[in-house]
């Protein structure tokens, strides 16, 4: 099972390297937020790199300001694709059409795509109308799930029992939830947690002293006297506080201050990076005690 780092950014991903030399990060990458690294990441870095992924940029053309629609487009990632496509293991459709009655406007993008010779993975955006059985029914061996009705175990199940009989890889677009990733075979995911995660002032633990098969704990840091997300532990109260600083130092060489201090969100991203990094090699372990073929 493979969790991709949505736009990992560079000095993360070398400042992971220092510390585990031989992990490699997964890392997907965004036709809408490429950066001045996408050279040094293909090339003189690759190494550092496992596998890596392009989606097309559309999220980010729905939801995010800045983004300008004249660059993101179905002919810009076509033209992309035809110079870069070749660097990747694999790259999404351009799924501009993010309702759930799109499915007729991103089949347009996926045909114009392969009619130039490409091979983009279909995204699904409506899980209950016609989208799965056809591409099941085009023979696409690999097939991402973009949808927001994949709410509750229940939507994902029914989802994934489409599939079943097939060998197609199942691929969860932005959904790293530990009860979906363990639960299901799905053959990999994407998350931007490792930098989004710090911006709310936590961090992931994998706590090893936590009781159940799913051992993180989310950690609020307290870097604000009042707010912070409802819900969470947090560090001054936190039970565990002695092993996370122990592993905050024996890890990262960092202490809670280097988590809060001035160059605490490069901090921050890094702890929450290996997180990742953890819970991919131990939802693999799950999958193969469970006998899924992801």
């Amino acid at each position: 099972m493979k969790i991709y780092c949505a736009s990992l950014n560079f000095e993360t991903l070398l400042r992971f390297n220092k510390i585990c030399p031989g992990r490699r990060l997964n890392v997907l990458r965004s036709f809408a937020l490429l950066s001045p690294y996408e050279c040094l990441l293909h090339n003189a870095h690759r190494g550092k790199i496992g596998s890596m992924i392009l989606d097309s940029g559309t999220f980010s053309l729905n939801y995010a300001a800045g983004i300008n629609p004249a660059q993101v487009c179905l002919n810009g990632y076509l033209r992309y694709l035809k110079l870069f496509g070749g660097r990747f293991d694999w790259y999404a459709n351009f799924d501009a059409d993010f309702n759930e009655n799109g499915f007729e406007n991103n089949l347009g993008s996926q045909q114009a795509l392969e009619a130039e010779g490409l091979s983009p993975v279909p995204v699904v955006h409506d899980i209950y109308g016609d989208e799965i059985p056809y591409y099941i029914q085009k023979g696409y061996r690999r097939v991402a799930l973009g949808s927001p009705q994949i709410t509750n175990e229940d939507a994902l199940a029914m989802a994934l029992s489409k599939f079943a009989g097939t060998d197609i890889k199942i691929h969860l677009m932005g959904n790293v939830r530990f009860k979906y990733l363990a639960n299901f075979p799905i053959h990999s995911a994407d998350t931007a947690g490792w930098a989004r995660t710090g911006g709310f002032g936590l961090i992931r633990y994998w706590n090893p002293e936590k009781k159940g098969i799913n051992k993180t704990d989310r950690i609020y840091l307290q870097e604000r006297i009042k707010g912070g997300p409802v819900g969470n532990t947090v560090y001054s109260t936190y039970q565990y506080r002695s092993e996370l600083d122990k592993f905050l130092w024996k890890t990262f060489n960092l202490t809670y201050y280097d988590l809060i201090g001035p160059t605490g969100q490069a901090n921050k991203q890094l702890v929450n990076t290996y997180y990742y990094a953890q819970l991919e090699d131990i939802i693999t372990d799950i999958h193969r005690q469970k006998g899924f073929k992801t």
